[in-house]
């Protein structure tokens, strides 16, 4: 018995593996100055209907941005942002999104499709946002959460749960800072305003210990 159920497992795991297959972004809106490079290839303007396959880079200039449609996926990217399409892929068993975030932010509007798992994952040299469905914004740093709750965890284990309308951030010190009820209606627009209630909320605080200023965010889905 036991070894016929490892047997379906297997062939489960394999069928979803052959089935798999890169997939495109799509650009459904842009406003100002967009450009995008394709793998080995120069910048060109982007239009509407562009279709971005893995290994494009997108930029967006001063007072500019841009909307993505990953299979039931929206990504806004924000001005002055450069964003690289890292894997685009989609099987049976459903579908896996990563994108690096090189400079600026995003937010991400990720529906998982019923019956499938959608992993969606935006990375930047400092932290990793992890979603399977939710809203966020984020820089690398600095987290806004707006849809279900999130757990913002540092390499060293320092973790603090960020729901849905609070915000939070590494400081410099690596710490995290305990996460505050915001007004989510501008998103980061308002950084220096967040952090600095932010700022407020951990000066109530014990001091935390010294740590590298690297994070995961994991979604924890209600």
């Amino acid at each position: 018995m036991k070894r016929t159920i490892l047997l379906i497992l297997i062939i489960t795991i394999a069928v979803a593996f052959v089935s798999a297959a890169d997939v495109s972004a799509r650009v459904t809106e842009i406003a100002g100055k967009v450009e995008y490079s394709l793998p080995g290839k120069d910048w060109k303007p982007a239009k509407v209907g562009d279709v971005l396959p893995k290994g494009t880079l997108i930029s967006t200039g001063f007072k500019s941005t841009a909307i993505l449609a990953v299979g039931n996926s929206t990504i806004t990217v924000k001005p002055i942002t450069r964003l690289s399409l890292e894997e685009l892929i989609e099987s049976t068993a459903g579908s896996q999104t990563q994108l690096f975030l090189l400079a600026g932010r995003v937010k991400a509007d990720v529906a998982p499709e019923e019956g499938k798992i959608t992993e969606f994952q935006v990375k930047s040299p400092t932290a990793t946002a992890s979603v399977r469905g939710t809203s966020f914004e984020f820089d690398g740093i600095n987290l806004l959460g707006l849809e279900n709750q999130i757990q913002l965890i540092t390499r060293t284990g320092m973790r603090r749960t960020v729901s849905a309308g609070e915000f939070s951030y590494v400081s410099m010190n690596g710490s995290i800072t305990p996460p505050v009820a915001v007004s989510a209606e501008s998103g980061l627009e308002r950084i220096d305003e967040l952090v600095d209630i932010a700022e407020a909320e951990t000066r109530t605080e014990a001091p935390q210990a010294k740590v590298e200023r690297t994070a995961t965010v994991i979604i924890i889905l209600e």
